[in-house]
């Protein structure tokens, strides 16, 4: 009879010890993922930065306004889609179809429950509005990391998982999209949830059962994730390719799929068709403009966006696959063990969840790659980047790579197999060591955004008028107030005003460093603001323009407000 090997009648009591200890470092992490959210929030936190975030929040403050889902920012280039489309122009709640519609959604019910501080009154320095979908945002994020754990300790083990994880909660770029505004976090838990339900569906598969139910599930997922973002849309191919190839009758499953994501996203497209006569809206423009542009620049025309060029594309897709292969180490949080990932392409793993999945996150990380090439994305922290939510796999599957080089140099101490797991968190842990460290020089997001002096203008202005402005974004969310981004010309501007496209006519001007902060000939004189040299330029030359009177505003007389009469002095 064979004997068993050494060590092996400990093993029953050491499996329920090991338990314990992974669920008490388990708690552990909880613990410090919420010290660290709390950290960010309250002493991090200083407000929204990105227009992008700023125009969400408003239309989700308008939705828990029950105004449905409109805006008040407007872009010239939504005029002329409506006009060009032969649709009315509202004069009232004006529809929203550049933004997709389920973050602004899910943050209407916070906004809804501090509807009575919704005005922003001097002495705030920072938005409720603000701190509300911030701290949202932080609870997608914890969410995120729980369900993450479950797909790390599927695709590998429960240690694995937790400090992948563990290095995930580390990641300062993560906090930093939590505070931003924007739809990441969100992103990130629904990310999560398609892996998870893909997981399953691959172990139906090897079990011989069916995987339709899982498949359309997870399309059903991979839909709200692109009414999360639309460039979503983009992950979603990626994992279609490798679902129609790995799965049980490629072609029903593949049709399953784009069944269950259209059933998410066909009715928006339909509701955007029905408003503008475009079923993406405003989206899909950026694609055709040369590299550079900002959205400002092309959505502030009111005759319509320039002819596609193939040149331009290719030399806008080209720049940006440049620009995210000199960064990428930023764009994964510059966190070494995630950047593994691509080392780890050589190995072969032998558990089968692990070699299996690998082609679906490779797939569906050049598809996101082709997304943002199209798209753009110029910071760490931007709208477009993608590379966030990839995050958690390359960890998992960078530490597992590392742990597999460690085995190799046999070091059997776990005393130092201890230590070496702590440097490689500790690696992880700079940035987010860094910023605990220092302090913000200033308490608000200057330059360009003083939310305090940005919101006065919904005291100076009735909710019936209407404001032009260099950032409408900001406008529309702290002085809530009708905002239209500032025409490409004086010609298009005064149009808009004297035939009153918006119902009334434009009574103020609000120009802030966005405008005055740019170079003077390359920006101003030859670029896109030639039009409005008269009044960026200090003092402003105001004879014969519409809005004759003015005044400088906080910081440093940085901001000018251009007004039909004048509004902010003291009323006898």
């Amino acid at each position: 009879m064979k004997k068993p090997p050494t060590g092996t009648a400990d093993l029953p009591a050491s499996i329920p010890q090991q338990g314990r200890s992974i669920d008490m470092r388990c708690v552990a992490l909880a613990a410090l993922a919420i010290a660290l959210g709390l950290i960010y929030l309250f002493v991090q936190f200083r407000g929204f930065s990105i227009s992008a975030a700023m125009d969400q929040a408003q239309i989700a403050r308008e939705i828990a306004k029950g105004n449905g889902y409109t805006t008040q920012y407007i872009r010239p280039l939504a005029i002329w889609q409506l006009e060009h489309a032969g649709k009315p122009i509202p004069t009232h709640h004006f529809p929203e179809f550049l933004q997709v519609p389920l973050h602004p959604l899910v943050n209407a019910f916070p906004l809804k429950l501090v509807q009575a501080d919704w005005k922003l009154t001097p002495l705030d320095i920072v938005y409720i509005g603000d701190r509300m979908i911030a701290g949202v945002s932080i609870l997608f994020f914890l969410l995120a990391v729980t369900v993450w754990y479950f797909v790390g300790a599927t695709l590998f083990d429960k240690k694995t998982a937790l400090i992948g994880c563990a290095a995930l909660v580390l990641t300062d770029m993560m906090w930093q999209f939590t505070l931003s505004g924007l739809p990441q976090m969100l992103m990130l838990a629904l990310f999560a949830c398609t892996a998870w339900l893909t997981l399953r569906a691959m172990e139906r598969r090897d079990l011989g059962a069916s995987t339709l139910g899982h498949v359309f599930a997870c399309a059903l997922v991979f839909g709200l994730l692109t009414l999360a973002h639309a460039a979503g849309f983009w992950i979603f191919l990626g994992w279609l390719i490798f679902a129609s190839f790995y799965f049980p009758r490629k072609i029903l499953s593949a049709l399953v799929a784009l069944l269950g994501f259209l059933i998410v996203v066909g009715p928006w497209l339909a509701r955007n068709h029905h408003i503008c006569g475009n079923p993406l809206g405003l989206a899909g423009y950026e694609i055709i403009m040369p590299p550079g542009s900002a959205e400002t620049e092309y959505m502030r025309t009111l005759v319509g966006p320039p002819m596609f060029s193939a040149a331009a594309t290719l030399k806008r897709f080209g720049t940006a696959l440049n620009h995210q292969a000199g960064h990428l180490f930023a764009f994964l949080g510059m966190n070494a063990m995630a950047l593994m990932f691509f080392a780890s392409l050589l190995h072969r793993f032998k558990l089968s969840n692990a070699a299996s999945f690998r082609p679906a996150i490779l797939l569906m990380w050049l598809s996101a790659l082709l997304g943002m090439g199209l798209w753009g994305v110029t910071e760490t922290i931007s709208p477009n980047q993608l590379h966030v939510l990839f995050v958690p796999f390359f960890l998992f599957y960078g530490l597992s790579f590392l742990m597999v080089l460690w085995s190799r140099l046999e070091v059997h101490s776990p005393k130092i197999k201890s230590a070496f797991i702590r440097l490689l968190l500790l690696l992880c842990a700079l940035p987010l060591i860094g910023t605990l460290l220092s302090r913000p020089d200033r308490a608000i997001q200057w330059p360009p955004y003083v939310p305090p002096f940005i919101a006065v203008l919904g005291i100076w202005f009735e909710e019936n008028e209407a404001i032009c402005s260099d950032m409408p974004w900001a406008v529309a969310w702290y002085a809530q107030r009708q905002s239209l981004l500032l025409p490409k010309t004086l010609k298009q501007f005064n149009r808009i005003s004297d035939y009153r496209l918006l119902g009334k006519s434009l009574n103020g001007l609000y120009l802030s460093p966005l405008t005055g902060n740019r170079s003077l000939f390359s920006e101003v004189y030859k670029g896109a603001y030639t039009d409005w040299v008269f009044l960026i330029m200090r003092p402003p030359d105001v004879a014969g323009f519409s809005l004759p009177v003015f005044t400088p505003l906080p910081i440093d007389g940085e901001c000018i407000l251009f007004s039909d009469r004048n509004r902010w002095s003291r009323r006898n």
